[in-house]
């Protein structure tokens, strides 16, 4: 693996753990599952369509609101994304990076 293809990947991961982060911030305190329902508007409880979920892309197509009921997403959750990303990638930078 290339190491353009390493940072790729290493920047994608941090992507996902940061929205399973977003995931467990928003339901462990509230004592719901982090495993189902999907994921949901948290102010009208509208499920997400798959596209929804990708990590920032997903926030900013939608324009930080709600597709049903137009309420605003706290900015929040790309901004976790973004810096789980961020934090993968610096740690990346930190070990240096080795061919697979």
């Amino acid at each position: 693996m290339t190491e353009s293809m390493t940072i790729g990947v290493v920047a994608a991961l941090g992507l996902a753990i940061g929205s399973f982060l977003n995931v467990c911030i928003y339901r462990l305190p509230r004592g719901e599952s982090i495993v189902s329902p999907p994921s949901r508007c948290p102010s009208c409880g509208q499920g997400l369509r798959w596209f929804d979920n990708v990590p920032v892309l997903g926030w900013l197509l939608v324009g930080g609101r709600c597709r049903s009921g137009r309420a605003a997403v706290s900015p929040m959750y790309p901004v976790v994304e973004a810096v789980t990303s961020v934090v993968f990638l610096l740690q990346l930078w930190q070990i240096g990076w080795q061919p697979l």
